[in-house]
């Protein structure tokens, strides 16, 4: 790579990463070409992108940058994973499902909403229920209570039938 290629992608990088608040590094060792396109297919899923690069073209890029604090993780080879939108969790989800199937790429650090996080925090990340299921959680316990009203409500109901019919029952054989 010549001199301007290299400032050409450190630009493209730079304008890639200068908006991302959730980025997380990856040791992609031993990552073949099938399995990173298919890590790209469950990212692009959750509008989340894979980036293999040069730790010293994300050092230029991202020196003004929020993630100029993962400095220290770029080491080695590098694929940085980053996505603009809100659903982290579902993003280290994916990340932690992919290393257990295929046991080659590790994440090294990582980037959550302004703060540094080591391997053990995005475990700790990765096993929180993810968004869709906090939100159905919520919607359920807003919903139960209504739920048990309504159940109470027809068990009355449907004892005063069940009273009705007995009488009539016994003023039919009476």
């Amino acid at each position: 790579m010549n001199r301007a290629e290299k400032a050409k992608e450190v630009e493209v990088l730079a304008e890639d990463l200068g908006q991302t608040a959730n980025a997380f590094l990856l040791d992609f060792k031993g990552l073949d070409v099938a399995r990173s396109t298919d890590l790209r297919i469950r990212l692009r899923e959750r509008d989340a992108r894979l980036r293999i690069v040069k730790n010293r073209l994300v050092r230029r890029a991202v020196a003004d940058t929020p993630l100029a604090l993962l400095d220290d993780a770029l080491v080695g080879q590098t694929a940085i994973v980053y996505t603009n939108n809100d659903d982290v969790v579902g993003l280290a989800k994916i990340l932690r499902d992919f290393t257990e199937e295929h046991d080659v790429a590790t994440v090294k650090a990582g980037l959550v909403e302004g703060q540094v996080i080591d391997p053990e925090e995005f475990k700790r990340l990765a096993d929180l229920p993810s968004r869709d299921e906090l939100i159905a959680k919520a919607l359920y316990l807003m919903n139960y209570p209504i739920t048990g009203l309504v159940t109470v409500l027809s068990g009355v109901m449907k004892n005063f039938v069940v009273v009705l019919e007995q009488i009539r029952q016994q003023k039919e054989s009476a």
